[in-house]
């Protein structure tokens, strides 16, 4: 095999390990387990209409807009999850208001609060705290209420679950300072990243990718049953009779870029093609890679590393057999000369 071409491949797995590394929570994705902490039905819908739990998350149900004037298509949702809960204290956190409250009770985060490119991402941000800090339940806009949350009280903490893997952040409830949710607090700094694409750089910085990531680090070495979150299975979410909300038309964030990966999927066969389209280039580039390698004109000396090595043998002395038990400093310096000479000259000097 061309030393070429094994630096190539060397080349390759060190970029495969690297990718693997910093992908590593992205991969673990792979594997859906939401089912092992899914709320099930008869926790949900006991028969006699009798929740056997006791309620431990307050009865609180944030929701987040820019102002206290929301679109006319969402205030139908937004006041059947009012009218349902008249016991429960209902905060829509403004643009202001969500600053204010980052300001006063966690000005640590208030740099990166301001950073934020995306409006979006400072919706996504106060969620996490709102429910970190007072518990309760958060519901975005365009999720109406269907029928009463109490179901959902009766968890430490809950998130649903998306299809085809991982959890959303568009409903999620829990008890104040949740571990989980703190873990997502604290996690917010580090993952804010501009990933050049608008959709990508919202979906893993504070959306729900994100959410997905956090969640599979904290419960990758187990979790007390306390500090479990518990997930709402999408038939529990929406469309059934006895799912907790309906949805109205919503999203308004995603921007063109989230509209055409969006609409990709009304375009598989095309988008497969260009993904065999892509493989193949990068294929042939790399093939026209390791010509060049090989040709002429290529003019790196892939011998450079033994020469060096040659370079630093000839620097170090060998030791002979009659030395092999004398300290090697000592043999190299020349520092052990023969003592019964040196004191024989000191004494034909003195005499003389």
């Amino acid at each position: 095999m061309r030393k070429e071409l094994k630096y190539i491949i060397w080349g390759h797995v060190a970029l495969i390990v690297f990718l693997i590394y910093y992908t590593f929570d992205l991969i673990t994705l792979l594997n859906d387990d939401t089912f092992q902490d899914a709320l099930l039905d008869v926790e949900l819908n006991p028969n006699d209409g009798t929740l056997e739990k006791s309620k431990i998350i307050p009865k609180i149900i944030h929701q987040t807009y820019k102002l206290k004037q929301i679109p006319e298509i969402w205030k139908p949702g937004q006041q059947a999850c009012i009218d349902l809960h008249p016991d429960y204290q209902y905060i829509l956190w403004t643009d202001d208001m969500a600053r204010e409250f980052i300001s006063e009770e966690y000005p640590w985060f208030l740099p990166t609060w301001d950073l934020y490119p995306y409006p979006i991402q400072r919706a996504d941000a106060i969620r996490y705290f709102a429910l970190a800090h007072y518990g309760g339940i958060y519901i975005d806009l365009d999720d109406g209420c269907e029928r009463r949350l109490d179901p959902l009280l009766t968890v430490p903490a809950f998130v649903r679950k998306t299809i085809p893997t991982g959890i959303s952040n568009d409903v999620m409830g829990s008890v104040p300072r949740h571990p989980f949710f703190l873990k997502v607090m604290d996690s917010l700094k580090k993952y804010k990243k501009n990933w050049l694409v608008p959709y990508i750089t919202i979906m893993y910085s504070t959306g729900p990718l994100f959410l997905s990531v956090i969640w599979k680090q904290y419960k990758r070495y187990g979790v007390p049953e306390a500090g479990k979150v518990r997930i709402l299975l999408p038939e529990d979410y929406k469309t059934h009779s006895y799912s907790f909300f309906a949805i109205a038309p919503g999203s308004s964030w995603h921007l063109d870029d989230a509209k055409f990966i969006k609409s990709l999927a009304n375009h598989i066969g095309l988008a497969v093609f260009v993904g065999f389209l892509i493989a193949g280039l990068v294929f042939y580039l790399e093939y026209v890679f390791y010509q060049f390698c090989i040709g002429k004109k290529f003019n790196f000396n892939f011998n450079f590393v033994n020469q060096i090595k040659l370079k630093l043998n000839r620097n170090i002395k060998r030791r002979s057999r009659k030395d092999s038990n004398l300290p090697p400093n000592n043999v190299e310096l020349g520092l052990l000369d023969n003592p019964v000479e040196k004191n024989t000259g000191s004494k034909i000097d003195n005499i003389v």
